[in-house]
């Protein structure tokens, strides 16, 4: 995330282009851009431009507030809003735009010892290919921890987490276990929003947050995503 008035760098996180009925959209956690006077970028991954990490701007991002309802609707003539007499319930941890043009978007090497991604054009990954996750099956996904803004260049750390294997879900939420215990929060901190996948390349979530001292991370349910992104699409959000 950059400051509106001068593009500088001020909080980072993690998120993934997908398609989906032949548009692209990146998606994300709603607390990595939720943030006021600042704008959302792409890192592109391309080399340094007069010492400039080379970004690209996506414009505005969709959010969803979730609501209860307090009284039994089905017995409530709805003139107006207020008759569906709602509650605030939370503020989904999602967030997503489409992405209107084409710009280059490069994947570093990382080399990881026992795995290498090699270097090479970014993937999108196929919306229509998600699901949700399965028992008996492994998990992981990529990121990139301990930012810091070096002058005018950005610098990080890659990581990845493999391993995961599914515990069961809560609501809009999944539940991984991890193999050892989280004991330091700064080893996915940047994490939020990356795309888990499974051992085939299937994404089922979108990491949302950890827990320091626990084995358990949270994802944002992709299912729960795709049917955001159906309603924004029919209403002409995105």
């Amino acid at each position: 995330m950059c400051r509106a008035n001068d593009m500088e760098p001020i909080t980072f996180g993690s998120g993934c282009i997908v398609v989906y009925h032949g548009r692209k959209y990146l998606l994300s956690a709603a607390h990595v851009t939720d943030i006021e006077h600042s704008g959302a970028c792409i890192d592109t991954g391309l080399p340094p431009v007069n010492l400039q990490t080379p970004l690209y701007s996506v414009g505005s991002m969709c959010y969803f507030d979730s609501y209860r309802t307090k009284k039994d609707l089905e017995a409530t003539i709805i003139k107006e809003l207020e008759d569906l007499d709602l509650e605030f319930d939370e503020t989904l941890e999602v967030t997503f735009c489409e992405i209107k043009e084409d710009f280059q978007i490069f994947q570093p090497q990382y080399d990881f010892g026992s795995y290498t991604i090699e270097p090479g054009p970014k993937c999108y990954l196929n919306l229509h290919e998600a699901g949700e996750p399965e028992s008996g099956k492994y998990y992981g996904f990529a990121g990139r921890i301990r930012f810091e803004v070096d002058g005018i260049l950005i610098r990080s750390q890659p990581t990845l987490k493999l391993d995961l294997t599914y515990v069961g879900s809560f609501g809009k939420y999944h539940i991984f276990k991890t193999p050892e215990v989280i004991t330091d929060a700064d080893d996915y901190r940047g994490c939020s929003g990356a795309p888990i996948l499974d051992e085939t390349g299937k994404l089922v979530g979108l990491v949302q947050s950890v827990g320091e001292g626990t084995d358990r991370i949270y994802a944002f349910s992709i299912e729960a995503c795709i049917n955001l992104l159906d309603m924004a699409i029919k209403t002409n959000l995105v």
